[in-house]
Order: C-alpha cells, then structure tokens, then sequence
C-alpha cells in the first residue's frame, strides 16, 4: 500500500473516531475553558448545554472535514462560525474571552489525535497530513466567529443608540390635548429624522392639538435642522396640530439670520410660559 492511500485510509479513521468521541471531546473542552476562564456569570454558566451542543456540533464537523465527507469544508466550518459569533453576542459573552477558548479547541482536539494516532500505531507522516486539515479548519471557524461576532455587535449597538435617541423625543403632555417636545442637545440627521417621525406618532397617539417646540436646549442650528423642523411643523399643520417654537437662543437667532432661514411662517414665543399665554392657559406675570 502506497504512503498516499495510508494516509487516506488513516485520515477516515481519524475522522470517524473523533465524529464518534465528539461529546466527550467536547466535554473536556467546555470543562477546561469554564474552569480556567477568570470571569464567569451565572447566566453564561447557565447556557453550558448551549455551548456543549455547539462544540460537539463543531468536533463532528473537524471529524467530517477530516474524512472527507464534506464537500465544501471551508463554507460549512464557517457557516458553524457565523451562527456562533450571532448566539455570543446575544448572550452578552465577551469576544476576548471567547477567542482564548479557541486553545482549548486546538489542543484536546490534538490530544485525543495524538492518543489515537498512537493505538492505531499511526506514522508521523500521516499525522502531519492530518495536521494540513484542522489547523485551516479552526482558524476558518475562528475568522467567522470573529466577523460575526462584530457584525452583530454592531448592529446591535446601532439599534440601541436608535432606542435611545427615540427615547430622547419626549412628547411631554401637560394639559388635554396640549404637549411640550424639550429638545436637547446636538441634532445630526439620523436624530432630525428621528425627532420628526417619533414626534408625529406621539402626537397622534397622544391626541394633541397644542404643540410646544422647546428649543433651549440646543445650541447650534443648521439649514438641515432647520428643515426638518419646518418640515415637522407643517406636517403637524396637517394633521389639525397647532405648533409654537419656543427658545431660540440668541445664538440661533444670529445664525438663523446668516442662514437665511425663514421662520416667518412659524409661530414663535420667548418661553414656554407665554407660548401657553398664547393658547389660553394663564396669565402672564406684569
């Protein structure tokens, strides 16, 4: 039998020993990284059954690889990785601590290699073949992780600073049907549009017909800001919403000017206590 067909036939037989040993592999692994890892939470310590299925699920797949079952080994390695990286980050596991564990991957998958390659009185040649298949093997799996664990990360982080800058568009009701919106802070686009289609909906959902656009706690005010805000009341117009812009800064009044920015069109107040003048309720102090 020549060396090529030997390393064949022990290649299969590496395989399918480890396909056949994949849960105690994966035991030994998961037991060494929770073992050794510095920072454990309870809940991480609660998905233990998650992440043995996931590394017995993985070691079969190394097995597969190994003996030649899988037609594309490189896309399913990676595919095994992609949904991995996706379950860590819901979980809340650290990308640090997940890649160390990559070692423990390494080394008892070699071990229990070297000890059956030893009962089966395997040449060092067949071996290193072997070696020219898993070590791609994991760093495929690691590199898909990897992506997909930013990937998702950041999509993640992305819908929260949404959340957060919805949560940041109060529609404050103080009277039936009558509301104050305090805007505070910087306005970039991805906020103006948020300010724009939130206001609306708690506009609509609320009932209001008497709108305060409180605008003291912005300090700079640009033709896309101011856009958005005469786009915002006539479309409150529309709906049967009467709007008042209050707290313009004389800050904003300079660059309004400079601007060229037409509010002549839009009713405004010094503060919110005259803007509800305005509307009827109370009087104004002499």
């Amino acid at each position: 039998m020549d060396l090529h067909m030997m390393q064949k036939l022990d290649q299969i037989e590496i395989g399918k020993k480890i396909n056949e040993n994949a849960e105690l592999i994966a035991q030994k692994i998961i037991t060494n990284i929770i073992k050794n890892e510095t920072y454990v939470s309870l809940q991480h310590r609660d998905q233990g059954q998650e992440r043995l299925e996931a590394s017995i699920t993985f070691i079969q797949l190394i097995g597969d690889a190994i003996s030649g079952k899988l037609a594309d080994p490189q896309e399913t390695i990676s595919q095994w990785g992609e949904k991995v990286g996706m379950a860590a980050v819901q979980s809340g596991q650290p990308l640090d601590k997940s890649l160390e564990s990559t070692s423990y991957y390494r080394n008892s998958i070699w071990d229990f290699i070297k000890e059956e390659g030893s009962l089966q009185s395997m040449s060092a040649e067949s071996v290193l073949h072997i070696s020219t298949t898993i070590n791609p093997m994991i760093d495929y799996a690691v590199q898909a992780f990897s992506k997909s664990y930013v990937n998702n990360y950041r999509d993640m982080a992305e819908k929260f600073h949404l959340s957060l800058q919805e949560l940041s568009v109060p529609v404050v009701p103080l009277f039936p049907g009558v509301a104050v919106l305090p805007v505070v802070g910087e306005i970039d686009t991805n906020r103006a549009k948020i300010l724009l289609d939130s206001t609306l909906q708690q506009c609509v959902e609320s009932e209001i017909t008497l709108l305060v656009i409180d605008l003291s706690g912005v300090s700079y005010i640009d033709t896309m800001v101011a856009h958005r805000i005469f786009q915002l009341v006539s479309t409150l117009k529309l709906l049967g919403v009467k709007t008042t812009l209050t707290g313009l800064s004389p800050e904003i009044a300079q660059t309004s000017v400079s601007l060229n920015l037409d509010f002549s069109e839009i009713t405004l107040k010094g503060n919110l206590l005259q803007a509800l003048a305005d509307f009827g309720y109370g009087k104004l102090n002499k």
